[in-house]
């Protein structure tokens, strides 16, 4: 029998994406991230802080979503052209087929949420009301200055070129992972799967 899941601390939720473009992505954001600010792998985050008491209604949500995607086993993906983030970072824009996946079923559980709210703790914060426009990974924050900024998109621009299929990395969203915030790092919670190949392969790992 598992252990009951009961965090403590606010919630975080990302997209999962296939082991393949986890590892580029996580090789790319150790390589260029600030040491002494990387505790984590890479990550298209959806959800920053949802409250930690609205745990079993949020799973709720999260296995019927999957559960409606499971039959075409998630979507394709594709990351490539790096873009400046201001001028002290560098990310990913996350492109898919079909388009706008990622961001209409983040507001599909936006809307559940929302529902979901009867006191003031079960508030979101203003972060996550909005809504989202780009899913992206970051590669780089809090750069020194604007030169390493330009240092990590030509180079990060050049690893892509290499790839051919017109300078881009095809993955594929194979699901949710949860996690709990620890004031750094991020403890896992729990995976939520479409199915298919690429997370079946994941799951054996």
């Amino acid at each position: 029998m598992s252990p009951a899941i009961n965090p403590q601390s606010p919630l975080i939720l990302t997209l999962r994406l296939d082991s393949a473009s986890h590892q580029l992505l996580t090789s790319l954001r150790s390589k260029y991230f600030p040491p002494h600010r990387n505790f984590l792998t890479a990550h298209v985050t959806l959800f920053h802080a949802i409250p930690s008491h609205r745990y079993p209604e949020l799973d709720s949500y999260l296995n019927n979503l999957v559960e409606k995607h499971r039959e075409k086993g998630g979507w394709d993906v594709f990351l490539g052209e790096p873009e400046p983030m201001g001028n002290r970072g560098v990310y990913l824009r996350l492109r898919e087929r079909p388009s706008n996946t990622t961001e209409n079923l983040r507001s599909q559980l936006l809307h559940d949420l929302k529902k979901g709210i009867k006191e003031e703790k079960d508030k979101l914060t203003n972060q996550d009301l909005q809504t989202m426009k780009r899913p992206h990974v970051t590669v780089l924050n809090k750069a020194r200055d604007e030169e390493e900024v330009e240092k990590c998109l030509k180079e990060v621009k050049e690893v892509f070129e290499k790839m051919g299929e017109k300078g881009q990395h095809v993955g594929r969203a194979t699901g949710f992972e949860l996690w709990e915030y620890l004031g750094g790092p991020w403890k896992h919670v729990k995976a939520y799967s479409f199915g298919g190949p690429a997370a079946e392969d994941q799951d054996k790992e």
